[in-house]
């Protein structure tokens, strides 16, 4: 009998929290004054199997339990926030429309404020970065239409029409292109382009527009994901500083707020590029990897939070899947 694979990770979730496994993860976290840094991207009820968005439900449930048991900030409340509780700080990225229409509704709802950061190239247009273009396409092409897809060094196929399927393929394709510059990327894309073509009428993701941006500032801390949200370890430096500039650019002429939260687009980097963020007065530098943050510290590394179920979503917000870290290696970042 085939059992989907969400269903167990429900239970398995279920399992550790009645092992109390989340109650040992906060003495932790307490003990040891960690720094949550949660990275989320899209809460909707929509569903894209190529690339999940967190349910609003499933996102509820998570501020309530963070709300109990973390002092929820953003990164400019850092240095005046009390130590009475340990911090968390909710950070977006990419800037989709969803929050807007249900994050931030559920955010006021438990009075809490988070950082978002966006991509002012898809503030302009409107259309979301490619590698989210793609899952759109792909959750609404028929699986006849991907087969047809041939990209030189990406020999993945989509092994079955079931969820677990399409989102191992949809992440292998999604890598195999993000790992390349944009340059290089441009000359496979025409081969995807030609079959969205084909695919007919097939919905974007809604992104956030100016006005939306503004609107959120007013409680909310805007951060840049760069400009064009290219994954920066291949690129070069003058790309990189150019794309910077223009992020500068758009937040004092278009949005007119301070910027000083970079996010790397896909945690992607090279040391010294941090250095040039810093020397030109970022003051947080937001990676992924999967570990806990140094309130100390500006480079803070985020935990990517995803979930079928409120529990999964929970451990993973308590760095279930840091094992190794140690209070010491923490304080070094």
């Amino acid at each position: 009998m085939f059992i989907p694979r969400s269903h167990l990770k429900r239970v398995y979730f279920a399992l550790l929290s009645g092992l109390s496994k989340d109650t040992s993860l906060l003495r932790r976290i307490r003990r040891d004054d960690l720094l949550l840094v949660l990275n989320f991207h899209r809460v909707s009820p929509e569903r894209n199997p190529f690339w999940s968005p967190l349910h609003p439900a499933i996102f509820e449930d998570l501020l309530a339990f963070l709300k109990r048991h973390f002092e929820v900030v953003r990164f400019g409340d850092i240095d005046s926030a009390e130590r009475r509780r340990p911090l968390a700080i909710i950070s977006f990225d990419d800037g989709y429309h969803d929050f807007v229409e249900y994050a931030m509704p559920l955010l006021h709802k438990h009075g809490l404020r988070a950082n978002q950061n966006i991509i002012p190239a898809c503030v302009e247009s409107g259309c979301p970065p490619w590698n989210v273009q793609l899952v759109d396409f792909l959750n609404s092409a028929p699986r006849s239409l991907i087969d047809e897809l041939q990209l030189p060094g990406f020999s993945d196929r989509l092994a079955g029409d079931d969820a677990d399927s399409k989102t191992r393929y949809g992440v292998a394709l999604s890598r195999f292109l993000k790992s390349r510059p944009a340059c290089e990327r441009a000359s496979l894309w025409p081969a995807v382009a030609r079959l969205m073509e084909r695919a007919g009428d097939w919905t974007m993701t809604r992104m956030m527009n100016l006005e939306d941006v503004r609107q959120a500032s007013g409680n909310h801390e805007i951060g840049a994901h760069s400009y064009s949200h290219e994954s920066m370890e291949f690129e070069s430096n003058e790309f990189f500083e150019s794309d910077l500039d223009r992020c500068f650019d758009y937040f004092s002429r278009s949005l007119r707020v301070p910027l000083f939260v970079y996010a790397f687009p896909n945690g992607s980097h090279r040391p010294e590029q941090i250095d040039v963020l810093q020397k030109r007065g970022i003051r947080y530098v937001l990676l992924v990897d999967e570990k806990f943050a140094n309130r100390r510290g500006a480079v803070c590394p985020r935990f990517t939070i995803y979930g079928d179920s409120y529990q999964e979503a929970k451990f993973r917000s308590l760095g279930y899947y840091s094992r190794g870290e140690t209070a010491e290696t923490v304080s070094r970042r």
